[in-house]
């Protein structure tokens, strides 16, 4: 699906010819991107949600009383 999609940016959208050297490095480019984002826009999403069901004052009663390397 992002493939897709970096391909019909680089190729019709930005009409570069297939399989040039430019084309490739956009079609990666602009794939990767896609990849990351959507990658950090999950991780974001997922640490918001487990801060909303653990709080900080749980935390640091659970690892108040370890020694200093594990509370840290």
């Amino acid at each position: 699906m992002l493939k897709d999609l970096a391909d019909v940016l680089v190729y019709q959208v930005m009409n570069i010819q297939t399989g040039s050297m430019l084309g490739e490095a956009l079609d990666f480019f602009f794939y990767d991107t896609m990849k990351v984002f959507l990658l950090l826009g999950v991780i974001i999403f997922g640490v918001a949600v487990i801060r909303s069901f653990f709080p900080p004052e749980r935390s640091r009663k659970l690892l108040g009383h370890r020694r200093e390397y594990v509370g840290n």
